[in-house]
């Protein structure tokens, strides 16, 4: 059977190699390692008529390159091809090899050739691009995420916010009312909290890079990061002509230090403004409730999490917005989880696991890893539209929406919102079944299918009589659905055992 080769792209590189691994290979295998994945097919080549296999003369010679180049650690830092990842393919007589080259684990990042770590590629678009200083420093300091348990050199209590301590200390005793914490002075108080380390050289307590961030002065911040930005905006009324309607920002004149505490809890208070209370009907109860509340936790959450995984050595503002109809989180740095492992919760990988522990002091985050699983099950208890998130670039995105997904598209008619909410409640539908809703005739119901598809909204599975129509779901969301049914059946057994 003729594989059905498609262009190159972002996951898919194809190489003539017909005698030997061209040098375009390593370059490609580099970059699909720090990026996102992808194959690679020796003896295909693309042209203007299209894929064309072109075949490899000697199999077992480029194999046996391969191997060897892939183990030599002289040439490359990681070998990130498995045996069972190599295929051995054949068409019109002609021999060819697909081989999978998957992500690289952040640990091994930057995977470089040639011996030589500037030798690091990306994959941009169809092609691959060497690494710039600044990016292969991101990638090095995300393969050991401890920067921020680092001790500081001639730094004191007096480079931090004394305010900011004294605020701080109130919570922790609220907290933990059995401790006599109001009464520690305040650098037995940094100690008790991790806010300081030990230097194994000469016994000294000293700062932590994280803590400077989370109670220093903006001064004392900046001296030790440079880049150091935080930025929120409110633009739920905003016009081309305001921008915006709110705004705090770290080095603005102010009364505060806009350390990490200070941001978090001046702007939490703004977005929990932003929030009106709307109802929606319970399925089960057939009651209205709130969704106030639920909206506030996953901003609580999502405001958490874009300050706690920020890589505050990059030059990316940390910038937090607010619409009409969503949040936007945005901070430097890439998830070091997959967005599946994000949406289902559990043990996290900390980029700043000094920022962790005084967040989760105060209250502010719980249990390490729940924080996507809360905000996506709040997008899925209500109704939402399902959160969104982009890593690469070295920057991550996270979209919250308070509104369900089919009014998050404004260009939708009447007609495809229709469509829209029959597929989303019954996950899988027919064309006749579509063509029997209120106002749609076969024709009508053919176009708008046609046109959601081709917004990338709605997918087809199947052919003839068996196809159906699903909407498009990324891995996140369907992790949160699997989650979300789950807890369903799970409740529905409790209570019919009662």
């Amino acid at each position: 059977m003729t594989e059905q080769f498609i262009r190159e792209g972002k996951e898919i590189e194809y190489k003539k190699s017909e005698s030997k691994l061209s040098k375009s290979f390593w370059e490609t295998y580099s970059s699909f390692s720090n990026s996102k994945g992808g194959i690679i097919y020796l003896g295909v080549s693309e042209e203007k008529e299209g894929i064309k296999v072109t075949g490899v003369k000697d199999v077992e010679k480029i194999l046996k390159d391969l191997a060897n180049q892939t183990n030599d650690s002289t040439f490359t830092n990681l070998n990130n091809i498995k045996d069972e990842d190599i295929k051995i393919k054949e068409e019109e007589g002609l021999t060819y090899i697909e081989i999978y080259i998957p992500e690289a684990e952040a640990q091994y990042k930057p995977v470089y050739i040639r011996g030589n770590i500037n030798n690091s590629f990306l994959r941009r678009n169809e092609s691959d691009h060497k690494m710039t200083a600044n990016e292969i420093r991101r990638y090095l300091r995300d393969a050991n995420p401890i920067n921020d348990s680092m001790l500081l050199d001639h730094f004191t209590i007096e480079h931090l916010d004394i305010s900011t301590i004294r605020t701080y200390k109130e919570i922790s005793q609220d907290r933990n009312p059995e401790m006599p914490i109001l009464e520690m002075d305040n650098l037995e108080f940094l100690k008790k909290c991790g806010a300081l380390g030990i230097d194994k050289n000469t016994g000294e307590h000293k700062l932590k890079k994280g803590a400077l961030l989370f109670f220093g002065t903006e001064a004392s911040i900046l001296s030790v990061y440079p880049n150091y930005h935080l930025d929120y905006r409110n633009r739920t009324d905003a016009t081309a002509e305001t921008r915006w309607i709110d705004r705090v920002s770290s080095g603005e004149i102010g009364n505060k230090e806009m350390n990490l505490f200070n941001f978090y809890n001046t702007v939490l208070e703004k977005l929990v403004n932003t929030v009106f209370d709307k109802f929606q009907l319970n399925d089960n109860t057939k009651q209205r409730e709130s969704t106030k509340a639920d909206v506030e936790t996953a901003l609580r959450e999502a405001l958490a999490n874009v300050l706690i995984h920020a890589d505050y050595e990059d030059n990316t503002t940390v910038k937090i917005e607010a619409f009409k109809n969503h949040y936007v989180f945005s901070n430097p740095g890439e998830m070091l989880v997959t967005k599946e492992e994000f949406a289902r919760g559990g043990e996290t990988v900390a980029r700043n696991s000094t920022i962790v522990t005084l967040f989760r002091n105060a209250g502010y985050n719980e249990r390490a890893g729940s924080g996507g699983m809360k905000i996506f099950q709040v997008a899925t208890k209500n109704k939402f539209r399902m959160p969104e998130i982009q890593s690469n670039e070295g920057k991550t995105v996270l979209k919250l929406w308070k509104i369900d997904l089919v009014d998050s598209y404004t260009d939708l008619n009447d007609q495809e919102k229709t469509i829209m909410r029959y597929i989303e409640k019954n996950s899988i539908v027919s064309m006749k079944e579509v063509q029997n809703l209120d106002g749609l005739t076969e024709y009508l119901a053919k176009k708008y299918i046609k046109t959601l598809m081709e917004k990338g909204l709605v997918i087809k599975h199947g052919g003839s009589r068996s196809t159906r129509y699903a909407l498009k779901l990324d891995g996140s969301e369907l992790i949160a659905n699997l989650e979300h049914n789950i807890r369903n059946m799970q409740d529905y057994i409790v209570d019919s055992n009662r």
